[in-house]
Order: structure tokens, then C-alpha cells, then sequence
């Protein structure tokens, strides 16, 4: 059956960023869409809106008579209320990357993988394809600057989507083309080391259609049964962008070279990609507080960092101001594994706050904590929490300041504090 065949869906773990596209497009398609997550959120709070019933908190009866569909989170656990009371009414149960894979054989599926970059290539590429006409459907892993959505509706064969390497959720997916952006080391807590997730990624290569693309750059070694594209035959310079950053440079290219291949007018490929304003904690202006400049961003691992730090060192002249960073690490296996990386990183910035490590997923055993990476790092800080930081931002950081929020948890957040107190 397609997803469309089904009328009454609900969700478990709605809030997330890949379930609620998929909760959207069920929605678009008619059904009768409810979930359920752990806490409220900009996405349950738009959800809502959007005329999706959105519980919050997990409890059986949220699992209302009719439900024909059970999509979860592959974060829920097999003891979940709700996903018990559905096996036992012998209801359809899928995780998001199962549901994306039966939404990937209904079309002429770009899937676009990659250990950094992809959210933004992705929505790259989204662009790119309706600026050419083509109108595509779109899943991606944030939030369209554009429209504030991390779902597009489109009337043509093209769906694009982000596709996840962790937990090899991307092998659920039947992808037509591949678009790559990198392979690095990350999810240490799933893989054993860089030769496992090249194996990942490499499975992933060879699910492309026959008459499918790989598109790529030339320093990702990966096989295909379709034809591979080196991305580094675009001239980089020769693209105008309105985001920041070499790194997105290197993402526009495989954005034309895609273009390039699917025989899209270039021209109309390259407005696409200019009228490509960012997306939700992607390098994020975050406008301005006592004269200081204020960005947010969702990256997490040290390659990504340093790209996010570079870019700003490159958009305002270095000496002429100070670069602060408010980093809340992510995931305790992240942070030990990658403690050398991360310092180095963060050698790009003057001044470092690191908040306590964002737990998600993982529980602590005492073997790391946001002290390590302090002691590791040169005018660094540890701050308690979000008003410590908020404190140190009044006093320290004014005109002349760029101050860069960053991680992958809720450190966002601390830009609602200064909102809340203008």
C-alpha cells in the first residue's frame, strides 16, 4: 500500500523533524493525523495549527479507534503505551525511515546522505528544482527559512529527501539518484570506526537505480551501479550564494551537478541556488542584542564547527571583532571520543562557553562531562546553564561581539531569553 492509502495515521514522536514531515504529508493527502511526543515545541505548536491532533506526554488511549497506521520514532522503545496498544490491535506499524521508503518508491526519489551538509543541500537542491519548474515534493531535517516548514507539497515525479546514516536508517529508503556530500566520523555510539560507516554508505550507493546518479565530490570514495559525477568539475567561484561559507560552496556544486544531469537549464539552477535564503539552525542570523551580533547553529561535530566559525571569521574581518561561542556538546559518546577535535574547532573562536552536555539518547557513566573539553580549550568557561549565559552575554558581549549559539540540543533557547526581555 502507499502512505496516501491510509486515512487515520498517528505518530509516536511527532515532534521530530523527520516524523512531523512525514505527519505533514500524510495530512496532505487527506488522512486524519494525530501523535504524540514527549514535550511541546515550535513544530508540536505548528502541527496544532496545521489541524494535527498532538497529545503530549505517551498514554494508550491517545491511540484513538480507527487508527489504520502507527508511524514512531526509532527512538521510541518497544515498551511505548501507544506502540503496545497498536501491535496488540494489530494495527500497520512502521519507524520513519520505513514509512520514508514506501514514500520513496512513489517517486523519482534524490536522496541526499552525507555526515554534514545534507539538511542544507537538500534544501539546495529543493530550491534549485523549483526555480527549474520541476515542483518538488520535499522532506528535509530542519526548517525552510522561506516558509517555515520542513515539508513541500509539489505536483511533478521529484521528491527529495534527507536521508540518515544513523542506525543505517537509510537503507530503508529507493532512492532514483544519490546525492553525497561527505563521509566522516560521527555516530560513534552506532559504528565502530570510519570503516563501518564507509560500509554504510557504500549499501546506500548501491540501492541507486540503474539509470540513476551518484553525485559527489571526488575525495568520496563510493561505488555504483549508476553513473558516478564528480561535483568538483563546478567551479565554485562561479557560484553566487546568499548563505555563508566555503563548505556551502562545496554543496552548491553538487546542487548543479545534479542539476546538470537531470539536463535542468543552468541559468534557472543558479537563481534557484542565489534565491536559497537557509534554513531553521543552519547558520541562523539571529538579528542583534545591545549591538552585539547573534547567530544560532545545530552543529554538532567538529568538521562542522569549524565550517560554521570559518565562515563567520570570513564575513566579518577578524581583529575587527570578537568571536564568541556558547557550545552545548551533544551526546556524551560524541563528546569523548571527538574531545581532541572538538578543541581544535573551537581554537577558530575568542572566547568559548560550554554548557553541560546534551544527554538525548544516552546516559552518563561519569567518564566525561563539559569540564574535560574546558580544560582541553584555551579561554574557555563552563556555564551552569542558559541564564549564566544569558548573564555573561549583558555583560561581555556588545558591539563588536558576534556571538554564535551551538549544538545540537536546546541551546537555541537561549535566544527566547533575550526575546522574552527586550
Amino acid at each position: 500500500m502507499k502512505l496516501e492509502d491510509y486515512k487515520n495515521v498517528h505518530c509516536i514522536g511527532i515532534g521530530g523533524i523527520g516524523l512531523s514531515a512525514i505527519a505533514r504529508y500524510c495530512h496532505s493527502k487527506g488522512a486524519n493525523v494525530s501523535g504524540s511526543d514527549g514535550g511541546s515545541s515550535r513544530i508540536t505548536d505548528d502541527l496544532q495549527k496545521e489541524g494535527i491532533k498532538v497529545f503530549i506526554g505517551h498514554d494508550a488511549s491517545h491511540l484513538e479507534e480507527g487508527v489504520d497506521l502507527v508511524i514512531y520514532s526509532i527512538a521510541v522503545t518497544d515498551n511505548n503505551p501507544e506502540l503496545k496498544v497498536a501491535k496488540s490491535r494489530g494495527v500497520m506499524c512502521m519507524t520513519y525511515p520505513e514509512a520514508l521508503g514506501v514514500l520513496t518508491q512513489e517517486y523519482t526519489t534524490i536522496a541526499v546522505c552525507g555526515t554534514h551538509g545534507k539538511t542544507t543541500t537538500t534544501a539546495m537542491i529543493a530550491s534549485m528544482l523549483k526555480a527549474c519548474g520541476k515542483s518538488p515534493t520535499v522532506i528535509v531535517g530542519s526548517l525552510l527559512a522561506e516558509n517555515g516548514t520542513n515539508f513541500i507539497q509539489g505536483d511533478s515525479e521529484y521528491l527529495v529527501v534527507e536521508a540518515c546514516e544513523y542506525r543505517r536508517s537509510f537503507l530503508n529508503l529507493h532512492p532514483t539518484h544519490i546525492v553525497v556530500t561527505n563521509i566522516d566520523e560521527d555516530h560513534l555510539d552506532y559504528y565502530k570506526d570510519i570503516n563501518d560507516i564507509h560500509s554504510a554508505f557504500q549499501s546506500f550507493a548501491e540501492k541507486i537505480s540503474e539509470n540513476g546518479f551518484l553525485i559527489t565530490h571526488n575525495d568520496v570514495s563510493l561505488n555504483t551501479v549508476g553513473k558516478k559525477i564528480d561535483a568538483d568539475d563546478i567551479n565554485e567561484n562561479e557560484i553566487e550564494l546568499s548563505v555563508l561559507g566555503e563548505h556551502n560552496k562545496r554543496n552548491a556544486q553538487l546542487a548543479i551537478a545534479l542539476a546538470r544531469s537531470l539536463g535542468l537549464p543552468d541559468e534557472l539552477a543558479r537563481v534557484g541556488l542565489k534565491s536559497f535564503t537557509g534554513t531553521w539552525r543552519r547558520l541562523e542570523y539571529k538579528g542583534t542584542q545591545k549591538g552585539a551580533i547573534m547567530y544560532d547553529d545545530y552543529g554538532h561535530h567538529p568538521v562542522e564547527i569549524m565550517a560554521t566559525l570559518e565562515a563567520l571569521r570570513e564575513k566579518y574581518l577578524i581583529g575587527k571583532f570578537k568571536l564568541v561561542a556558547i557550545f552545548q556538546p551533544h551526546l556524551y559518546s560524541r563528546t569523548k571520543l571527538l574531545l581532541d577535535e572538538f578543541a581544535e574547532a573551537f581554537s577558530l573562536a575568542d572566547k568559548i562557553c560550554v554548557l553541560p552536555i546534551y544527554a538525548a539518547r544516552e546516559k552518563d557513566d561519569g567518564s566525561i562531562s563539559s569540564h574535560d573539553l574546558v580544560e582541553k580549550m584555551d579561554n574557555s568557561m563552563y556555564v551552569e546553564n542558559f541564564e549564566e549565559v544569558k548573564k555573561y552575554i549583558d555583560k561581555n558581549c556588545h558591539s563588536g561581539s558576534i556571538v554564535l549559539t551551538i549544538g545540537a540540543g536546546d541551546v537555541y533557547r537561549i535566544h527566547e531569553l533575550f526575546e522574552e526581555n527586550k
